[in-house]
């Protein structure tokens, strides 16, 4: 045990020593050159129908939510103003509550379900095209906090090239080039 004890404590001392020899060579920076490409991802969006059809489908779900608790809490009253036992309309506000809900979570699955597809394939025309045109990096202009101005005058604003991969035959009208 003595001897466990002892390797053990020398194991200890020595492994500090191995593994922080790595840490000490760290590599320097060293300049590359990258080609940059960007894209408006709200232009990209408003020239893609199935992104329209997305927001359509939430407003959509949305509404249709907030017509059916309406007619939950109408029926409620309604039961209220005929001096319907309290365990009916107890019941009755339970299973409203039960029924909006799972209503809810449907349409929010069905919602999140068409954003993903939508950016799934706004993902793959963005790709595509950053590879077609031989680029390291693309980002969402929209989306630069720092160093947005040096991006937009020196990378490839791909705009125009993601809306034709999503939507073949359409010309985005643009304000200026």
């Amino acid at each position: 045990m003595k001897k466990l004890i002892a390797y053990s404590a020398g194991l200890l001392l020595v492994v500090p020593l191995v593994m922080s020899t790595p840490a000490s060579a760290q590599k320097t920076a060293q300049a590359v050159s990258v080609k940059i490409g960007y894209f408006n991802e709200a232009l990209v969006k408003a020239s893609f129908p199935e992104a329209a059809g997305s927001e359509t489908l939430k407003a959509t779900a949305e509404s249709q939510l907030r017509k059916d608790l309406e007619d939950a809490n109408k029926r409620i009253q309604t039961m209220q103003e005929q001096k319907k036992p309290a365990e009916d309309i107890k019941k009755a506000i339970g299973d409203a509550q039960i029924s909006i809900s799972s209503k809810q979570q449907a349409l929010q699955e069905l919602v999140q379900s068409q954003n993903a597809l939508v950016r799934d394939k706004m993902v793959n025309a963005v790709n595509t095209v950053g590879r077609e045109k031989n680029l390291d990096l693309v980002v969402n202009g929209e989306g630069l906090y720092m160093g947005g101005k040096t991006v937009l005058d020196n990378g490839t604003d791909i705009t125009d090239d993601v809306v034709r991969k999503l939507v073949p035959g359409v010309i985005r009208q643009t304000a200026s080039k």
